[in-house]
């Protein structure tokens, strides 16, 4: 697949690898080194996009971007359904290679739970704001995907929970969405905890509200800002 894409791909000399010539690093090559499964040399563009921009900032944009093209090459048959989930499988491996260093002090930060809503199988968003919030010093638990409500109301009554941040792709999730917000504020109890709604549900107008969360962010940026005011002082 790589010999149709109409850039060069990167060096692949060590002694090379930090000469990145302008313009190398694309969604256009991010997208066909997910599609070719390549997480060696995809996890090669994170990096040095992450010596270039902020984590959330790459993630929102050129990690973002990439998989849109993935979307719509699948979409417009160019791409098969096989490519497109060998994308996201490559990418999963990719964030693992490029996730941020954590020390003892990562253990100490105030604690955020990830999840994604009953039912909700989509996790790549998670994995994202999971490094993002680690790097900025939270202590994460992510989830993963489809987790039940009572399980989640079970895990916040037994830990000291500051944000939980959920995930819900479309609106067949809204009344796991519901639930697991109620679950979340009865595992509380009297405590006080942010939560905050991901994923492409996030873009519905008001949805916070809807559901009775705290906010609602659509992009990483905006998630780690919600976060940072939120953060326990």
């Amino acid at each position: 697949m790589s010999d149709n894409l109409p850039f060069r791909l990167p060096p692949v000399d060590a002694s090379a690898a930090d000469d990145v010539p302008s313009g190398v690093l694309s969604a256009e090559l991010l997208a066909g080194l997910l599609a070719d499964g390549d997480d060696e040399l995809a996890a090669w563009a994170l990096r040095h996009a992450l010596a270039e921009d902020a984590r959330a900032t790459v993630y929102d944009g050129l990690l973002a971007d990439a998989m849109h093209l993935v979307g719509e090459r699948w979409a417009s048959g160019q791409w098969s359904v096989a490519e497109e989930h060998l994308a996201s499988r490559t990418l999963l491996r990719a964030l693992e290679l490029v996730r941020p260093p954590m020390g003892p002090e990562s253990r100490v930060g105030p604690l955020a739970v990830l999840a994604g809503v009953a039912g909700e199988q989509h996790i790549l968003g998670l994995v994202c704001l999971e490094q993002v919030l680690a790097e900025a010093g939270w202590t994460v638990s992510n989830m993963g995907a489809d987790l039940p409500s009572a399980d989640l109301a079970g895990f916040v009554a037994r830990n000291e929970v500051a944000l939980v941040a959920l995930t819900a792709s479309d609106a067949e999730r809204i009344g796991a969405l519901l639930e697991a917000i109620a679950a979340v504020r009865t595992g509380a109890g009297d405590r006080s905890l942010a939560i905050l709604v991901g994923g492409r549900l996030a873009a519905q107008p008001g949805l916070a509200g809807t559901v009775g969360a705290d906010g609602a962010a659509i992009t990483l940026t905006d998630a780690l800002a919600f976060a940072k005011a939120h953060e326990p002082a």
